[in-house]
């Protein structure tokens, strides 16, 4: 696999930016293309793009 063009590593907590709605969830798994596997904190699994995403620090979004 490539290296990753993004700062995101398994074990991240991240929001959804365009996606308030959501809850926060963690990183499980990198992926190709920029895609991660993310398992959100209501437990539904879902692969999300990177630039959808952004890190959680101390309960803020952090760019």
């Amino acid at each position: 696999m490539p290296k990753s063009a993004h700062h995101f590593a398994e074990g991240d907590r991240v929001r959804a930016a365009r996606r308030p709605e959501f809850p926060d969830g963690t990183v499980l798994k990198l992926m190709d293309l920029g895609y991660l596997l993310v398992r959100w904190d209501s437990d539904v699994l879902e692969t999300a793009h990177h630039s959808e995403l952004s890190k959680v620090s101390d309960g803020r979004s952090v760019s």
